[in-house]
């Protein structure tokens, strides 16, 4: 272990921090559409999707982003992506998440009622993505929690050796 490991260990958990500053902000005060692009994040709401969401994979390893009201990181710690995205106001039970053919994908839909006297009012949030990830995943040793509005997945790296499905036969 390198002095620089636990450099960059104390960035991934700054980067963390300031993520989680960022969204506490934005929810407070808006999205960055009101003003320059910070950053870490978009300068417009329109501009992430899809399209957006395979950069995550491609370009910005390790850094967060924003997008509507979520931010998310997805860093490669060599023996496993390690992705967290900041998913407030939902139960466990309201996020889907799957992993088909290298591609993460998550969903979240809650539906919140409020009613006051005479009327009712129903507040409907839904959140998509879907994550690319360039390396081959062990997708049976995938784990998930959430916790506090926090999803963290854990997707395992397939090793070298594990690529190989050829089994050596030693000749006696």
């Amino acid at each position: 272990m390198s002095p620089f490991d636990d450099m960059d260990r104390m960035f991934r958990e700054m980067d963390r921090t300031f993520a989680q500053l960022r969204s506490a902000w934005l929810t407070e005060f808006g999205t960055p559409r009101a003003g320059p692009a910070l950053e870490s994040g978009s300068g417009s709401d329109s501009d992430f999707d899809s399209d957006h969401d395979s950069a995550l994979a491609n370009d910005v390893m390790g850094r967060p982003i924003a997008g509507h009201d979520t931010i998310a990181t997805l860093e490669d710690e060599g023996d496993a992506y390690v992705y967290v995205m900041d998913l407030p106001g939902f139960e466990k039970t309201d996020i889907d998440l799957t992993f088909d053919d290298g591609l993460l994908a998550i969903r979240a839909h809650t539906d919140v009622e409020n009613s006051v006297d005479t009327h009712r009012t129903v507040r409907s949030r839904r959140v998509s993505r879907q994550i690319p990830l360039r390396k081959d995943i062990v997708a049976d040793e995938i784990t998930a929690t959430y916790h506090n509005g926090v999803l963290e997945v854990h997707l395992p790296i397939v090793e070298d050796d594990q690529e190989d499905h050829r089994h050596r036969i030693d000749i006696e």
